[in-house]
């Protein structure tokens, strides 16, 4: 799932056009070129938010997170102390691995810089998603969703909903994003998403955090598993 990389935060920034060969290269799955074209981008335009932030994405899709963390931090170093960006970088990559307290303290710092930064409420709600505060992360996504009218907004709320065990609520948020979808990659998400959804739904009113593994394994993949010790603990 996409996050920070979909943000369109940064318009028509000077030397953005010079993106436009690693942004074809990381559509054609061909990494490590582009991590190459952006790094070489920003070696010449280092005060270009947009290529910092698609960097650190190719290299969180990678699950390179230590190096998507030094990303960050090389972005903080580059835009100044006050930039708002990179804390949120680093906020989302610290999330990632695992340090979500310090990803929470981070997304609120990048938030006190800029308030309206819709990527860093996106990040900020993951975050607090991924420790389980889940009103917190759904108002968060609201601002997020009211600055800058997202498809991974939609999806990342209804997986929380989801978790929650609100599956009306959910589907609600799933199909809005196979609605609002403009790409395939997208709406293909939200639609798997929503498939999900249905079944968690069907598994005896439960929350998925009281699934079974193998009932976990329903939801996500539709893949009932006939062997008990298929998985361990089963």
């Amino acid at each position: 799932m996409r996050f920070t990389s979909s943000y369109a935060v940064f318009r028509a920034e000077p030397g953005e056009e010079d993106l436009a060969r690693a942004r074809y290269l990381a559509r054609e799955g061909r990494a490590d070129e582009a991590e190459k074209e952006y790094r070489e981008t920003l070696d010449r335009h280092p005060m270009l938010p947009a290529g910092w932030i698609e960097l650190f994405e190719l290299l969180r899709l990678q699950g390179r997170h230590e190096e998507a963390l030094l990303a960050a931090d090389a972005a903080a170093g580059t835009l100044g102390p006050d930039a708002a960006m990179p804390l949120a970088l680093r906020g989302a990559a610290l999330a990632e691995l695992g340090r979500t307290r310090d990803a929470l303290r981070a997304l609120e710092g990048s938030l006190e810089r800029d308030g309206n930064l819709a990527l860093a409420w996106h990040e900020l709600a993951y975050a607090a998603y991924k420790v389980g505060e889940y009103p917190r992360a759904l108002l968060a996504l609201d601002r997020a969703f009211m600055l800058e009218p997202h498809t991974d907004t939609l999806i990342l709320r209804g997986r929380i909903l989801r978790e929650a065990g609100q599956y009306e609520a959910a589907e609600v948020a799933f199909e809005g994003a196979i609605q609002a979808a403009d790409y395939d990659v997208p709406r293909r998400e939200a639609e798997r998403e929503n498939l999900a959804t249905r079944r968690a739904a069907g598994l005896g009113g439960k929350r998925p955090r009281d699934f079974t593994p193998r009932q976990r394994t329903f939801m996500q993949l539709g893949t009932v598993l006939i062997e008990a010790d298929a998985i361990p603990g089963i």
